[in-house]
């Protein structure tokens, strides 16, 4: 007799389109190395004045608004300037945060989640991501985080590239499914040995 999972299973699939979520993370415990540029950049924890220029360096994905209540609820940017104009910025939460409708990341305390890293066009490929990653390692771990949590889809080459690079590793991959091409169904995890 098929259990009530397995027919579930069944009807599920995985949309033709989805990639899959990939998660890393990084030991903040562990060696972290901070290679600066060579462009000479200021770096700041953002405030409430900066949420409309971040909003439009990631595409108005997240809204200033939403920014806004992100930064209320103790989310940090830590920022990049050169001549006065932001050019990079890590968003980093030490919350739960919810991933999709149906899945959410469950943090344990002393962990961070890292939303976004953002580099410019202008200022991409010279080690910018780099150093913005490894500076924002050395200062949550000088604020008592001990891992950091990062996800992207599976095809953000450049992404998973710069994290491999900063010493995280892939632990978990997520798969979107959906019951009958339509309904949205809890993401399948697969675990990823190393």
């Amino acid at each position: 007799m098929v259990s009530l999972r397995d027919f579930i299973e069944g009807l599920c699939s995985k949309p033709e389109r989805a990639k899959d979520w990939v998660e890393m993370v990084r030991d903040l415990k562990a060696p972290i190395c901070v290679d600066p540029p060579d462009i000479e950049f200021s770096m700041r924890w953002a405030d409430a004045g900066d949420m409309l220029v971040i909003a439009a360096l990631q595409g108005f994905v997240k809204g200033e608004d939403f920014l806004d209540k992100s930064l209320e609820k103790g989310d940090r940017f830590l920022l990049l300037e050169h001549s006065g104009r932001i050019c990079a910025f890590a968003w980093v939460a030490f919350r739960d945060y919810p991933l999709d409708l149906l899945h959410t990341l469950h943090l344990d305390p002393g962990a961070a989640y890292l939303v976004y890293i953002v580099v410019m066009p202008g200022f991409q490929q010279k080690g910018v991501g780099l150093y913005l990653l490894g500076s924002l390692m050395l200062r949550l771990r000088e604020r008592g985080c001990h891992t950091l949590v990062s996800g992207m889809y599976e095809d953000w080459h450049v992404s998973i590239r710069l994290h491999l690079k900063a010493g995280f590793r892939i632990t978990r991959k997520f798969q979107k499914r959906r019951i009958l091409r339509i309904i949205p169904y809890p993401p399948k995890v697969i675990q990823v040995e190393e």
